[in-house]
């Protein structure tokens, strides 16, 4: 199943593994899925100067739908 909003994923985002909720999945142009997550707890990136309480990933990208 592609759509995963509503569920609860850990996602390996850039190195780290964090958890969160899908807030949206969407087919992107090519055909790739993408999914916005909102995080349980914010993450500071080391490219941002504020902690991110969403991030993107494409579907690879999820480790375990909980």
């Amino acid at each position: 199943m592609w759509n995963k909003e509503g569920h609860k994923v850990r996602v390996n985002y850039m190195g780290q593994e964090l958890a969160g909720v899908v807030v949206e999945s969407r087919v992107k142009y090519g055909g790739r899925v993408g999914h916005t997550v909102e995080l349980n707890e914010p993450v500071l990136l080391r490219f941002r100067t504020e902690p991110a309480s969403r991030v993107l990933v494409e579907e690879q990208d999820v480790i375990e739908v909980i």
